[in-house]
């Protein structure tokens, strides 16, 4: 467990360029991380994007953890468009609904979505609603690629630990519908489809660096 100490040492770019991309709070910020040579890791090759790269899929496919982990091994920087928002506010995802409702959060997510869309090229984590407006899929669709991270309603239940973070989950059956409901608007919007059900994170990013080279969105940084 972290000291008291440890907590409240400033994140900078140079101590840990991932940790402060996920610190920061306005789009510029990100950007100077991602437009950072100096930070690039020497060890191993250092990639660049050449569009956006967003990840949607239901809570808990593994987005968040996914494009941090291809953020580490290709020298990248990615933002959490869930955290963001709450840095921003100042107030968790749970408080914004409890206080403003879903609508106004929805408001709040098309906002973050706009900016960084316009930021990249980066990789961009999207809350599992983030297809439910059509403004949201049209920024998803135009300004980059898109990974869609399958996941099936009973591997998000046993997924989930705490559903008081969750205001839209309640139980399976729920999480069955929500999926049901979505799987057209997910399928609209994505450049690819990932099966994560059974893999590891490490598994899941090296198979998503894979299909990114290949597509060229994904390149060796020319020295």
């Amino acid at each position: 467990m972290e000291t008291k100490d440890a907590e409240n040492q400033t994140i900078t770019p140079e101590t840990n360029p991932i940790a402060y991309t996920l610190s920061v709070t306005t789009p510029d910020e990100v950007v100077s991380v991602v437009n950072s040579p100096e930070l690039k890791p020497a060890s191993r090759p250092v990639y660049e994007l050449t569009r956006n790269v967003f990840f949607v899929g239901f809570m808990v496919a593994g987005k968040t953890s996914t494009s941090r982990r291809l953020a580490r091994q290709c020298g990248l920087a990615t933002i959490d468009l869930d955290a963001y928002i709450e840095r921003r506010e100042r107030r968790s995802i749970n408080q914004i609904f409890a206080t403003e409702g879903e609508d106004a959060f929805r408001a709040m997510e098309t906002e973050a979505l706009a900016e960084f869309a316009h930021k990249g090229p980066m990789l961009v984590s999207c809350g599992g609603g983030i297809v439910l407006r059509e403004e949201n899929r049209e920024i998803l669709k135009q300004n980059g690629f898109v990974v869609y991270l399958q996941v099936t309603a009973e591997q998000a239940v046993e997924r989930v630990s705490d559903v008081s973070t969750r205001p839209l989950f309640k139980d399976l059956e729920t999480a069955r519908k929500t999926i049901a409901g979505r799987l057209p608007m997910y399928e609209d919007v994505a450049s690819v489809s990932i099966d994560t059900v059974g893999k590891s994170i490490n598994v899941v990013a090296q198979e998503i660096q894979d299909i990114l080279e290949k597509e060229g969105v994904l390149c060796l940084r020319q020295k």
